[in-house]
């Protein structure tokens, strides 16, 4: 073979070489092939050595790295992982994705034909997220359960609650009716008694007293027949909300315990003490003065002394030197006419270095109420 032969043969083998390096170099080439091919884009790769359990993320580290983009709200990083790995496309897929709000991954799982559960408008509802409702309302059949309008409405999501009122026939479950009324959500207390929603019971009014929810009881007692039990002035005591506890007294017959001023006197509720001397007929017990004392509230205990019968017991003088209530200390050993077990007091003073109160503890003067004996 003749040397022009040879450069002619070496020429042509090497234009065929740079051919196929050009054809298979080309990227929109290699993208069309890899379509075809089981693997992972290059590009995808960092979401699989990144993918780890993190609460919402599947603990299957394949499944992670999906779960990971749709957190991250990557509509398209999501749209080219089902071309990756289709089997990682379970319904949690589109759950994780409503629970985020994210409505375009959403939209791009729907088109994949990915599957979902009750879950996913219940979690979109909890967020906030209407548009994510709206569509997977129109688009899939799953539904929903209570628990998308009971967080809706817990959540204060107020166009939320009226499209699921509007469009969903699931409803909410009766508890929710005494949490709205606990969170002084008076729109919503109103919405669901206009609803006809089943749940309202005496327990509702006694949430809203104690929480101090004076619009809500007004409400309920204006619109309702449930009314309410003792327990909706003694936690309104309890809590310090006077203007309840006077509402209560002034328009209700269901009235209270001795509950009531034991526990306004134990946390330091004055003006609802006096009010429920002034006005009620059930009284206190011997528990208001000594957690009155026990907690250092001098007023409340100067009060019961001065116009209550029922007195404290030894108890009240002990917790108050291990408290350190020094002036109440000095009040109890001023109006006491007989302290059980002075020794005791004394001692109690000492281990606990009350060292103020060593010196009138020491010499007992004349009183004028006896304690109880201390349980």
């Amino acid at each position: 073979m003749s040397a022009t032969n040879c450069i002619l043969i070496a020429t042509h083998s090497l234009i065929k070489l740079l051919m196929a390096a050009v054809v298979l170099g080309t990227p929109e080439l290699l993208r069309t092939i890899s379509m075809y091919q089981s693997g992972i884009y290059e590009d995808l790769r960092p979401y699989f050595k990144r993918a780890y359990f993190r609460g919402y993320y599947a603990r299957d580290k394949t499944k992670a790295s999906l779960h990971i983009a749709i957190a991250r709200n990557k509509s398209k990083v999501v749209e080219r992982l089902y071309l990756c790995k289709p089997c990682m496309f379970t319904r949690e897929a589109m759950d994780l994705a409503a629970s985020f709000g994210h409505i375009d991954v959403v939209k791009v799982l729907h088109r994949l034909g990915c599957a979902c559960s009750t879950s996913a408008i219940d979690s979109a509802a909890q967020c906030g997220a209407l548009g994510v409702v709206e569509f997977l309302h129109v688009n899939r059949t799953e539904g929903c359960t209570v628990f998308a309008l009971n967080s809706a409405l817990r959540e204060g999501h107020d166009e939320l609650v009226e499209y699921l009122f509007k469009n969903r026939t699931e409803g909410c479950s009766p508890e929710t009716v005494d949490h709205v009324a606990w969170n002084g959500q008076l729109k919503y207390v109103e919405l669901l008694h206009e609803k006809g929603v089943v749940g309202f019971s005496t327990r509702t009014m006694d949430f809203a007293a104690g929480a101090g929810h004076l619009n809500i009881v007004q409400f309920l007692h204006e619109h309702r027949r449930e009314g309410c039990s003792v327990d909706a002035m003694n936690d309104a005591a309890r809590r310090g909300w006077q203007s309840v506890v006077e509402y209560l007294h002034n328009n209700r017959f269901e009235g209270c315990t001795t509950d009531a001023m034991d526990d306004a006197a134990a946390n330091g509720h004055l003006g609802i003490v006096e009010f429920l001397h002034k006005n009620r007929s059930e009284g206190c017990t011997s528990d208001a003065m000594d957690l009155a004392c026990r907690n250092g509230h001098l007023k409340v205990v100067q009060f019961l002394n001065e116009n209550r019968h029922e007195g404290c017991t030894a108890a009240a003088l002990i917790d108050a030197i291990k408290h350190g209530h020094t002036e109440i200390v000095k009040y109890l050993h001023q109006h006491c006419q007989s302290l059980y077990n002075w020794t005791q007091a004394i001692d109690v003073a000492t281990h606990r270095g009350r060292h103020e109160m060593l010196t009138f503890l020491i010499s007992p003067l004349p009183s004028t109420i006896s304690p109880n004996p201390a349980s």
